[in-house]
């Protein structure tokens, strides 16, 4: 582990401001991290532009300015948020479409069954399966499109659940 000179740090600094990070914060945070992760990999007597160039990359997916961005619009959120990835997501739709369902039949099983009042059940479980249908159907068919038919939420994406905005699919996924 050998320590950066202050040249060094300065041409990280420059280096982060030219690739778009303006927000003094973040550019701090950023520069930590890379030095840490620099002085880690960095032998002494080493090449600094070699170490930097394969660590810079490990922050980002496509551009280093995609950390700013994701931080103006996580600040610009007001109330609580729930960051889920696609499957979660899916999970959640799933049991809020079956979930009047599924109710409807334990409180059926537990308390009319004795009963045996068959026209009463069967007229009540056809309505819960007519009305949980096509909501079950949506979800099916959002969940199984794939990313060739441009699906309305894409595969490998997070989708932002609270109370502004209530539901934003971010197609490239967060790093949160």
């Amino acid at each position: 582990m050998t320590p950066l000179t202050d040249e060094q740090i300065d041409h990280i600094v420059a280096d982060l401001y030219a690739h778009g990070i303006r927000l003094e914060g973040l550019r701090d945070n950023l520069l930590d991290h890379i030095c840490i992760l620099v002085e880690e990999k960095l032998e002494a007597g080493g090449d600094f532009e070699r170490v930097y160039a394969t660590v810079i990359p490990t922050f980002y997916r496509r551009e280093l300015y995609e950390l700013e961005e994701e931080a103006l619009f996580l600040e610009s959120l007001r109330g609580p948020h729930l960051v889920l990835s696609r499957g979660w997501f899916f999970v959640l739709a799933f049991a809020l479409v079956l979930a009047p369902w599924l109710a409807f039949f334990a409180q059926w099983f537990f308390f009319e069954r004795p009963v045996i009042n068959i026209p009463y059940a069967l007229d009540a479980i056809g309505w819960a399966v007519a009305l949980d249908v096509y909501p079950l159907l949506t979800v099916i068919i959002l969940f199984l499109t794939p990313n060739r038919f441009d699906p309305l939420i894409p595969w490998g994406s997070k989708i932002l659940l609270g109370l502004k905005p209530l539901i934003r699919v971010l197609s490239q996924p967060a790093i949160i």
